[in-house]
């Protein structure tokens, strides 16, 4: 990933080492890669897509923040 930014490299960066990605976990939703995470009322929702296929971007039951059904994530 290249990032272009007027703004010094510690700003950028800043409090990255402190976030917590231990509950983060990589699943397939419908054949779509993703990361999902638990929330704080216990449900799993998207964090991040991982698909190379653009098109899998415009679904909005795939947009991060949707929380997702235990039994379509393998």
């Amino acid at each position: 990933m290249i990032l272009y930014t007027p703004m010094q490299l510690e700003l950028v960066l800043a409090g990255l080492d402190q976030m917590d990605h231990s509950s983060d976990r990589k699943v397939t939703i419908e054949g779509v890669p993703a990361i999902v995470r638990k929330n704080s009322a216990g449900k799993e929702e998207i964090v991040q897509l991982l698909s190379t296929d653009p098109n899998d971007y415009l679904r909005k039951d795939l947009s991060p923040g949707t929380q997702i059904i235990p039994d379509c994530v393998n």
